[in-house]
């Protein structure tokens, strides 16, 4: 079943900040309310302690009847009933409960201050006051007819009701300050995310128009700025490999198209006159032309997997000396040039093997096409680093100018008549292998020929995978 739609990232920053802050405005109404009620608690007993205090002083010197309430006056929220010591009858009472039964019943404390609290009593003539009454406290006191005990309670409900208020303005506000709040944020986040949708809508007309224009980059330091300058370094780069590409194509499309002329154009003459022909010849620029085609191929592609990070690198001990004497019997074998060995040393390296073998052999068929008579092969180590020079005595190139020969498609004049012209991409190779293996490949000033220099890391370390 297909996923729905998500939300976008400003729904989703702003559904977390709401329920960011619904979490805190719960926790701290909470508080609030508990606050409050704790704080009208402690007014309340401090009230009551007073009233109690009051209604002492005034009983002490009081004429109290044996059949009349006393009526005292109701202070504030706090209303008092004293009964005597020995729980049977009433003796004074504020006036908004004078006529009310006994209320409540004293029971011991021992962990109160006192030592005493209270419990109501429940009766049906009782329930109509007990409903006005709250929080309370009962103390001894001395009247002028022995000890009493004084009851003190909060008359009227105010402390719910102040609780109750305050529940119902948290109840409409936080609503309301959780909408403002949603929509300030919903604004913030769309103000901030502004910039970055800009960036998108520019990248995608870049992506589909013109690779050259980049995104405006803000002031400052910030993640927006950061994020732009960013994108227009990938947009660099996207612009290289662009040109890259289109490089890479034409010229693979021009060095191909060179063969093919060729077999096109001799299998035409042949075909025109086959009786005439000579077919030996044909035979020959065939095969020639087919070589040419092959090596071009297999070189194009080495580099297109190279490129695409598609050619594992392995890890093996590998033994220059033992390449580069294997290169100087193979250009014994098919030319007559003299090859010098003198100065190849053992020289072992931790690399993949088949990609130095290409190395040498790129390098040493490269060496072949200038060389007249000899070429000199050594091969060291130079600390951290092997080291593999390959001389030959041909008519040298200007090492100034010799860094393009390592980019693809670039030879020397010399090197592009049809018989011994090679690709073009032998020492880009090169370049690409010895990179792999932490090293460089240039070429060096000599005094005659030319000389190119090849540095391995030889323990491998920064091979790339």
């Amino acid at each position: 079943m297909a996923r729905g739609r998500q939300l976008s990232i400003r729904a989703r920053l702003t559904l977390i900040f709401v329920i960011a802050i619904t979490i805190i405005l719960t926790f701290t109404g909470v508080a609030l309310v508990n606050l409050v009620h704790r704080s009208l608690l402690k007014q309340a007993t401090n009230q009551i302690d007073s009233v109690i205090e009051q209604t002492q002083q005034r009983l002490a010197t009081a004429n109290i009847s044996s059949k009349r309430v006393i009526s005292l006056p109701t202070v504030g929220d706090v209303v008092v009933q004293v009964i005597n010591y020995n729980d049977t009858r009433v003796l004074a009472a504020s006036s908004a409960i004078e006529n009310a039964p006994m209320l409540a019943r004293p029971i011991t404390d021992a962990a109160l201050p006192s030592g005493l609290t209270f419990s109501f009593i429940h009766e049906p003539g009782t329930q109509a006051t007990l409903s006005e009454l709250s929080s309370g406290e009962v103390s001894t006191i001395t009247t002028t007819r022995g000890p009493a005990l004084v009851f003190g309670f909060v008359f009227g409900g105010a402390i719910e009701h102040s609780v109750r208020v305050l529940l119902v303005s948290l109840l409409i506000s936080f609503p309301l300050l959780l909408l403002m709040s949603g929509g300030l944020i919903w604004l913030g986040i769309g103000l901030a995310l502004a910039p970055v949708e800009s960036i998108r809508r520019r990248v995608d007309k870049i992506a589909a128009e013109d690779l050259t224009e980049r995104v405006p980059v803000t002031g400052g330091d910030d993640e927006i700025a950061r994020m732009a300058r960013t994108v227009n370094a990938m947009l660099d780069r996207l612009e290289s490999a662009s040109k890259f590409q289109q490089e890479f194509v034409s010229n693979a499309s021009h060095e191909l198209r060179s063969p093919l002329t060729t077999l096109l154009a001799t299998t035409e003459r042949a075909t025109s006159d086959p009786t005439n022909a000579n077919w030996t010849e044909v035979a020959d620029v065939i095969m020639r032309e087919g070589r040419r085609l092959d090596g071009i191929i297999g070189d194009l592609f080495w580099l297109a997997r190279h490129d695409e990070d598609h050619t594992f690198t392995e890890r093996e001990d590998v033994d220059f000396d033992d390449l580069l004497y294997e290169e100087a019997t193979r250009v014994r074998s098919m030319s007559d040039l003299v090859v010098d060995t003198s100065e190849v040393n053992p020289t072992r390296v931790v690399g993949d093997p088949a990609m130095l073998k290409r190395m040498i052999r790129n390098v040493v068929d490269n060496a072949m096409r200038y060389a007249q008579r000899e070429l000199r092969f050594e091969a060291r180590f130079d600390g951290d680093e092997a080291v593999v020079v390959v001389r030959d005595d041909g008519e040298g190139i200007d090492v100034d100018q010799s860094a393009r020969f390592f980019e693809r498609f670039t030879r020397a004049d010399s090197a592009r008549s049809r018989q011994s012209g090679g690709t073009g991409l032998g020492l880009a190779i090169v370049t690409e292998i010895v990179i792999r293996h932490g090293g460089s490949a240039r070429f060096v000033k000599v005094d005659g020929g030319s000389t190119i220099e090849l540095r391995v890391r030889r323990d491998g370390q920064r091979l790339l995978h």
